[in-house]
């Protein structure tokens, strides 16, 4: 047993449940009814992706989500069209909660859900999205449907999520990396049409392209501000925000980091990981009926399918089962 298995079988035997099982089951049930979704819906369906692919592990973990959201947001924000729909439309500044648990139910919904559970929510989203325009400062526009920025969006949360579950719950291989990006075509095109790069090389070289038009504005200052304060729900308190939000921001792009000016000392990026890789790894032992554990009861698999050691690598393109 390593350190941080260590760390979390003793965390697992402090009196924590209860007050963490309550914010998980508080984000995973969105007030909106328009974002519920019923991961039961459709047995034998596996979705778009399927139980053993690497998405689904690495999604199955909130503490990946919180993590990995930051940067993506970031860069996000540092770009003007993005920021400026996001700063105007969002409502994540006077409903933070709400905000979050819309953001993970479509989220959940185009990885777990069944193709028929998920189709109303992501009309829904569609829907929403579509008064997200406005102006920009040398007179061009912004929509939310822009197919450039859509891809930026889509290949940042990516980025985020991978690079949080990478560092703080298990190495990804070059093959798992790969496979992410495979598996998230048909998650992209519940959100609309846009191309994609299919390798990591060119994902990477797309996001480093953006790197011109991004800048520490207004609206990232925004955000940094309401994630200093933290939500009404968290899964730490509100003294372990800053942690959750330096974590975030250490797992930026070096050239991202230096452009916005985020630079740390490596030894407090290291020492950030350390305090924080028991937690994320001790958080699935309090899950209950989570999406992803309702999406593997869906297919007749066992609550912690997701969680279990990978007992075949996996291979660019190939699925463990088809590997058999």
């Amino acid at each position: 047993m390593g350190m941080g298995e260590f760390l979390a079988s003793s965390l697992a035997r402090l009196p924590i449940h209860g007050p963490l099982r309550r914010s998980l089951d508080l984000v995973y049930t969105p007030a909106d009814p328009a974002f519920r979704v019923d991961y039961l819906a459709g047995p034998g369906d596996p979705g778009d992706i399927g139980p053993d692919s690497v998405t689904w592990r690495v999604m199955a973990n909130p503490m990946v989500f919180a993590i990995g959201a930051i940067p993506a947001v970031i860069l996000q924000l540092a770009e003007e069209g993005i920021g400026k729909g996001v700063d105007t439309y969002s409502t994540y500044k006077t409903d933070t909660l709400g905000r979050t648990q819309r953001t993970l139910s479509a989220a959940l919904a185009s990885t777990y859900a069944s193709k028929s559970a998920k189709a109303a929510l992501m009309a829904e989203v569609a829907r929403r999205h579509a008064r997200v325009r406005g102006p920009l400062d040398d007179g061009g526009r912004y929509s939310a449907f822009d197919p450039e920025r859509m891809a930026f969006v889509h290949l940042t949360a990516g980025y985020g999520f991978a690079e949080a579950y990478h560092r703080l719950v298990a190495p990804l291989s070059s093959a798992e990396r790969e496979a992410l990006i495979t598996e998230s075509l048909p998650v992209a095109a519940d959100y609309g049409r846009f191309e994609l790069p299919r390798t990591p090389a060119a994902v990477d070289a797309f996001l480093r392209g953006w790197a011109p038009r991004l800048q520490r504005r207004p609206e990232l200052e925004n955000f940094l501000a309401v994630a200093r304060r933290g939500s009404a729900v968290s899964l730490l308190p509100r003294a372990g925000q800053g942690l959750l939000l330096r974590a975030g921001i250490d797992l930026l792009p070096d050239w991202a980091k230096e452009r916005l000016g985020f630079q740390r000392a490596p030894a407090a990026q290291a020492a950030t990981v350390a305090l924080l890789r028991p937690l994320v790894r001790f958080v699935p032992r309090v899950m209950r009926d989570t999406p992803p554990q309702l999406a593997c009861r869906r297919l007749g698999l066992p609550d912690d399918h997701l969680f279990r050691p990978r007992a075949t690598p996996v291979l660019a393109g190939v699925s463990p089962r088809s590997a058999a």
